[in-house]
């Protein structure tokens, strides 16, 4: 944000206050009207507000996030986030994400302008980190084959946030993406206090990686969208939802 001091913004639904750091567009808090005292994430300076990976011309995986924008700018008007990145690595790539809220939920959606013609593969957003540090009995749901629930998570439960973990390659299996292995498009992480629930309000089932992984200091609730990112401009057809629930 340009022009004056840097300061958290915040965004309020029917239940839930989320805060973003002014300056990088990223997401540093939630915290829910029925917990109150309790936040929900576990945010560090070194997260980024969002990841693309791509192919180079020998066909090897390359990532790039917001963090590598030679321009930044976020602002918050009329109750929406519009936050804005320019140039990234250097290269004519920009994206522009949206934060809104609609009663229930924030709503979450990113353009990608690739004028660079990078071959992106997928788009990892938004970047939520939970915190291990909720009361009572913990757990994550994750919609996966006859669905999966790992009760009390701690970091050597889940898979490491490497770039790996989120391509498509033979240890990672064929089929185990929505729609596919993964029969649902949400993940969800529960807790005494309430849990924090992230979900893709699409109805033509664009292909999508959905996971939950140990991103330190917390669990990471990913959703990479995989697919079609064309040289020019691609606007996520669906939004996503981020709130809390009891």
């Amino acid at each position: 944000l340009w022009g004056r001091a840097m300061a958290d913004m915040r965004l309020t639904t029917s239940g839930d206050t989320l805060t973003f750091d002014a300056g990088s567009g990223r997401l540093v808090s939630l915290q829910r009207a029925g917990a109150p005292g309790v936040e929900f994430l576990a945010s560090a300076p070194e997260h980024p507000a969002f990841v693309i990976q791509y192919l180079d011309g020998a066909g090897a995986y390359r990532q790039l996030d917001s963090r590598a924008a030679e321009t930044t700018t976020v602002v918050l008007e009329d109750g929406v986030l519009t936050a804005q990145f320019g140039r990234l690595g250097g290269q004519a790539v920009d994206v522009r994400f949206t934060v809104r809220t609609d009663g229930r939920f924030s709503r979450w959606n990113l353009t990608v302008d690739n004028a660079a013609g990078l071959r992106i593969v997928d788009v990892q957003f938004p970047f939520v980190v939970a915190s291990y540090d909720l009361p009572g009995d913990r757990a994550v749901l994750r919609p996966l084959i006859m669905s999966e629930l790992i009760a009390n998570p701690q970091p050597q439960d889940l898979p490491p946030d490497f770039p790996r973990t989120w391509q498509f390659t033979p240890e990672n299996g064929d089929s185990l993406h929505y729609p596919g292995g993964t029969f649902a498009q949400f993940i969800a992480y529960s807790s005494a206090a309430g849990g924090v629930y992230l979900a893709c309000d699409d109805t033509q089932a664009h292909v999508k990686l959905i996971k939950g992984v140990h991103r330190d200091p917390g669990i990471r609730l990913g959703i990479a969208h995989v697919g079609d990112w064309p040289a020019g401009s691609r606007t996520l057809e669906y939004d996503v939802l981020l709130g809390s629930f009891d």
